[in-house]
């Protein structure tokens, strides 16, 4: 765009770039926009170097930084809270076995002729249980005759009241016959119940009698000092078998961690 006053345009104003270098280039800008009245309207930052400098410095300091925590020693553990898991780290899966799962024993539970209708392990100072929320628990159970209605595992306090009932259940006449022949059952929890000391998970179902019952296997051999094996009759009673363990064992808890490898 030109400005001029004469036909030849020898006054012309050209198109320019306001470099004050260059005759007829407009003239170099000022760095302060203002009004008719000189009220500023704009003003241009001219020089940032320093702060660039300083930004430049930091980004500096912290890839150094960066580069110092890379080698972190195999066998670290944290919480990992989802993404794909970082290149070096493997999931790792806290487990607590809290016997052997030997199998040298059992109780059933059945109304008749023991009187015991709940069975549970309880877990006292000391026992990794404790302080952790229980996402899954096996028990080893068999059947004997043919027991009917509904086998359900739950989390209760040293007395018996009930935190929470398992999400999942077993029809007992699945199970197979025969204290050699018991399987790892695995009852399923939210994992938003935190474990006492005396809180207890217990094995129950609905049905049963004399010759219809679930057995729960046990370790009679090497029972942990820190749990116990407890039992409910019909009478509201409960009572321990102190030199005996449930053949059972958490599987997980309501955490993820990863590892350095």
């Amino acid at each position: 765009m030109a400005f001029g006053g004469g036909s030849s345009g020898s006054a012309a104003l050209t198109a320019h770039t306001h470099n004050q270098a260059l005759a007829g280039d407009g003239g170099q800008l000022s760095q302060t926009l203002t009004d008719m009245n000189g009220v500023v309207l704009y003003s241009e930052i001219t020089d940032n170097s320093a702060a660039v400098a300083v930004n430049t410095a930091d980004i500096s300091t912290n890839t150094a930084a960066i580069a110092g925590i890379a080698s972190v020693p195999s066998g670290i553990l944290t919480i990992w809270s989802g993404g794909a898991i970082p290149s070096g780290w493997v999931t790792s899966t806290p487990t607590s076995s809290l016997s052997n799962t030997t199998q040298n024993g059992g109780q059933p539970i059945a109304a008749a002729p023991n009187a015991r209708t709940i069975i549970g392990q309880q877990f006292n100072t000391g026992n990794a249980v404790v302080g952790n929320s229980p996402i899954n628990f096996t028990w080893y159970l068999y059947k004997e005759g043919s027991p009917t209605g509904t086998v359900y595992s739950r989390i209760t306090n040293s007395t018996g009241t009930v935190s929470e009932t398992s999400t999942t259940t077993l029809d007992p006449s699945t199970l197979n016959t025969g204290s050699g022949n018991a399987t790892a059952i695995e009852f399923t929890f939210t994992g938003n119940t935190s474990m006492s000391t005396g809180d207890m998970v217990t094995i129950e179902f609905t049905g049963g009698d004399n010759s219809n019952r679930v057995w729960v296997r046990a370790n009679e051999s090497a029972p942990v000092s820190d749990s116990v094996y407890r039992m409910y009759d019909t009478s509201g009673n409960w009572s321990t078998l102190s030199a005996t363990e449930s053949a059972t064992f958490i599987i997980n808890w309501n955490l993820a961690y990863i590892e350095k490898s």
